[in-house]
């Protein structure tokens, strides 16, 4: 480059790039503070998560069996032979309903008929209703079968939600079932 170019190249520069050059490099601040915002942001999410209580109660199975939409069919302990479940509704012999809950904090358990046992090591203990659980818990609800035209519920309350179980007999299916009672 010719000296004169040279000369003239920096002549001509514009005052204000000049004047903004003279200045102090300003730090950008804003950086920092999105990637500490987010940091936290992150940690508040992960502390939820794993320190608040899940709602949504206790989780129940009967006869091992999950809840659903289907009712689910009372079998007795010899596999559901007719004539025996009609010899124990003679004989007028309570039916043994297996209840396993399954909850993170207190539950409150009530029926509306029949008897409550809390599953022990070697027996079964009766329990006192309503029943206090502090996590979970095998039940056996034994309950009176021989009258077609009866209904019992069985109630858990978690906190604010509530399961209610119906034990009823199903004129469709001809047998006695539980299902979750749905009306409020």
């Amino acid at each position: 480059m010719k000296h004169e170019a040279l000369v003239n190249a920096i002549t001509m520069l514009d005052d204000e790039l000049i004047e903004e050059a003279r200045e102090p490099f300003r730090r950008r601040i804003a950086a920092p503070v999105f990637g500490f915002c987010a940091a936290a942001v992150c940690a508040a999410a992960v502390g939820v998560f794993l320190l608040v209580p899940r709602s949504g109660g206790a989780d129940i199975l009967v006869m091992g069996q999950e809840l659903s939409d289907k009712p689910i069919a009372i079998c007795s302990d010899d596999g559901g032979d007719s004539a025996a479940v009609g010899i124990r509704a003679f004989a007028m012999l309570p039916t043994d309903i297996s209840v396993e809950i399954v909850s993170s904090g207190k539950t409150v358990v009530n029926v509306s008929g029949g008897e409550l046992y809390i599953v022990g090591e070697t027996e079964n203990l009766p329990a006192e209703c309503p029943l206090e659980l502090s996590g979970d818990a095998s039940l056996v609800w034994s309950v009176p079968l021989w009258a077609a035209g009866e209904e019992y519920e069985l109630t858990a309350q978690t906190g604010s939600d509530s399961r209610i179980l119906l034990v009823s007999f199903d004129e469709e299916m001809q047998e006695w079932t539980v299902k979750e009672n749905t009306q409020p």
